[in-house]
């Protein structure tokens, strides 16, 4: 037990003999360092011997006693430094953000071992006021606790008794129906056709993806043309665009396994990419690019690198406004597909495997709010029928 302690003797100013010890009793997690104590002030060094006993076996209770001033902050930092090698990139990004915004602010200079569960909980409240993820910053704000625990800078994790508030809804907040029925897409293509078929052929290839296989705009954007295959009339996703710990666009692997999959296209989006890959080629052309190189993306900017993510939002809204159609945004087109393979007789299951859902309580979660909708619309139709 008292493998790393020294006992000494020494003289006071007095000339009294006394007993000290000297011991080390653990690891500073910011620094790596070995932390030591020494206390002085023993007749015996029997004394002395009882006094580190009952120092050791506090340490082990309740952390490490001469951690005291060791800030959430420092602890948050040890942690990060071995959870950056457990995720992906993409993950990494959005947990730092997640920590930079959220937690340090409220946390960070505060010294861990006197951050008590009253405090987590009205950090807790607030978040749920103002944020929908909440419950996952708290979730992440615990794994800081829980890596303090298992060091033994603290004997508890003060967000483990912290009670999850239930999110107020404010008046108005109710969310629009973010998708379309088969004739509201009908009339999107067509203004689609009508806006873009001369100038942005692009934006028509990339918009009959999205809404005829219910693809993700992340992948979508993530295509090479290697990814299509036109005799077959297939499409294959195993890819989507993230984002790096620097915050720049990159391709990456998708969400989870179950996103990798091929999808069948129809005939009329065959052909309509068909032409997209032939105008591609000619604009790239123009602009001094090699469109056959290998990777070559399908929906690439000027410079042929990554389209930006925003680019097909400015092109829907632009739409939407010009038209005057029903406002969704371009993961409502996700949805829209949803709803109009579920009307055509498709089973949850089936379309779970075309949006590449890794759980199939997400599908049932998109399959009840368009049921509910549904609903709402044959009530009306009913109503408008009978008149009266």
């Amino acid at each position: 037990m008292f493998s790393l302690a020294s006992f000494l003797q020494y003289k006071t100013k007095s000339g009294k003999k006394m007993w000290m010890y000297q011991t080390a009793i653990g690891t500073n997690p910011a620094t790596g360092k070995s932390i030591r104590t020494t206390k002085r002030g023993f007749t015996t060094k029997h004394e002395a011997e009882s006094a580190l006993r009952r120092d050791l076996l506090n340490v082990d209770k309740h952390g490490y006693s001469q951690n005291n001033n060791l800030k959430y902050d420092d602890v948050y930092k040890y942690f990060i430094k071995s959870y950056k090698n457990t995720v992906k990139e993409s993950t990494l990004n959005r947990v730092l953000g997640l920590f930079k915004h959220h937690v340090l602010p409220v946390l960070g200079n505060y010294r861990i071992k006197y951050i008590t569960t009253p405090m987590c909980q009205n950090i807790v409240n607030q978040w749920a006021t103002e944020l929908v993820d909440f419950r996952k910053i708290k979730n992440y704000a615990g794994l800081v606790f829980k890596e303090a625990k298992r060091l033994k800078i603290i004997y508890d994790n003060p967000m483990d008794l912290v009670t999850l508030p239930k999110p107020v809804k404010k008046v108005g907040s109710e969310k629009f129906e973010n998708f379309w029925d088969k004739n509201e897409l009908k009339n999107f293509l067509k203004c689609l056709d009508k806006e873009y078929a001369e100038s942005n052929y692009k934006a028509i290839a990339l918009f009959r993806l999205l809404a005829f296989t219910g693809a993700r705009k992340s992948e979508i954007l993530a295509l090479q043309w290697s990814d299509i295959d036109f005799i077959n009339k297939t499409l294959t996703i195993n890819k989507t665009i993230t984002r790096s710990v620097d915050n720049k666009m990159i391709i990456g692997t998708p969400k989870t396994p179950k996103s990798i999959r091929t999808l069948d296209l129809d005939p009329k989006t065959v052909s309509i990419m068909k032409k997209w890959h032939q105008n591609q080629r000619k604009e790239l052309s123009i602009l001094g690019f090699n469109a056959d190189r290998t990777g070559q993306l399908i929906f690439s900017n000027n410079q042929n690198r990554l389209l930006t993510t925003t680019k097909p939002n400015k092109w829907l809204d632009r739409i939407i406004k010009k038209y005057d159609l029903k406002h969704i945004g371009v993961h409502g087109l996700r949805h829209t597909f949803a709803s109009i393979a579920f009307e055509s007789g498709a089973t949850i299951k089936q379309v779970q495997e075309q949006l590449g859902h890794a759980d199939v309580q997400t599908t049932l979660n998109v399959y009840s709010h368009v049921s509910k909708y549904a609903k709402k619309q044959t009530i009306n139709k009913f109503a408008k029928y009978v008149d009266f």
